[in-house]
């Protein structure tokens, strides 16, 4: 199996997939309207050892079918690799901690994130540009803050694919939450995975995508263009709440996401606000005249 043929494999809950003999999907039994068809873990094999991305939530059968994952690479788990802490993606380290005896890798979670993970210990912290080498293999890490400022990816630059996580997923915009998602953090966390590259996109939810950089500078478009749309509406419309902008600047988007459409909206009005194009008093958002 190499990537090319990877991206028309379907998603199999709490079985592992061969993606290419480097990297093994194992995508956990967890779909909702967030994780999409579930979180999707990856065990790195390396030369003497092995490692794991993101062990997602703390489920038995998740538990079970990593394991059973790590028994047929028939080599030992050393480290584990986190692309952030929120609950989909880390609590399932525990066990495998208490399972393998394997060191945590990533950055540490936020204190004052209630939506996060903090009981997952960080054992090694890395930052931008660290390389990983345990795996013989070279294994590049990326900040990218922007859906929560404790973000990180995984480059592989020999077989030119990079592990996600939620930085960009498959089917579906990111969900930027403020007040530590922010959205110029985002686009300008999107631009650092241009001019590398980058081949194959191993999201943290859906199936591989080919094309990267294709599809990372047309994520980008899009949050302008949303950027955009909501920059216009201000002028078109008078001063309004957070709430009364959703259906009009959504409004090609279904009512049942406007919830939803809602963190995302606030990370724009928020972004432009540093950007002196809209300002907020009292709740009510207006363009700068």
């Amino acid at each position: 199996m190499v990537l090319a043929d990877a991206t028309t494999l379907p998603i199999i809950a709490d079985s592992h997939q061969r993606l290419s003999a480097r990297v093994w999907r194992i995508t956990a039994a967890n779909p909702s309207i967030m994780t999409g068809p579930g979180t999707n873990t990856y065990l790195l094999i390396g030369q003497s050892c092995v490692a794991m991305v993101d062990p997602g939530p703390a489920d038995d059968a998740h538990l079970t079918a990593m394991l059973a994952a790590i028994a047929e690479a028939g080599l030992a788990l050393t480290h584990i690799l986190l692309t952030h802490t929120h609950r989909d993606h880390s609590p399932g380290t525990q066990a495998l901690v208490a399972a393998t005896g394997a060191r945590v890798c990533g950055m540490p979670p936020l204190a004052e994130d209630p939506s996060q993970d903090r009981d997952t210990v960080i054992e090694e912290i890395w930052a931008d540009g660290y390389r990983f080498k345990e795996l013989g293999w070279p294994l590049e890490v990326i900040h990218t803050p922007g859906h929560v400022e404790n973000h990180l990816c995984f480059h592989c630059p020999d077989e030119q694919w990079v592990i996600t996580g939620d930085h960009i997923i498959q089917g579906s915009t990111v969900v930027i939450i403020p007040p530590h998602g922010r959205l110029g953090d985002y686009v300008r966390s999107l631009n650092k995975l241009l001019d590398r590259g980058i081949e194959y996109l191993l999201p943290g939810h859906g199936t591989v995508m080919a094309n990267a950089e294709t599809v990372v500078a047309g994520t980008v478009a899009h949050r302008l263009q949303r950027e955009n749309k909501v920059i216009a509406a201000l002028a078109k419309h008078p001063p309004a709440s957070l709430a009364d902008w959703v259906p009009i600047v959504y409004d090609d988007v279904s009512p049942h996401l406007h919830p939803i459409a809602r963190f995302s909206l606030w990370a724009h009005l928020l972004k432009l606000a540093e950007d002196g194009v809209v300002t907020e008093i009292d709740g009510i958002w207006q363009q700068v005249r």
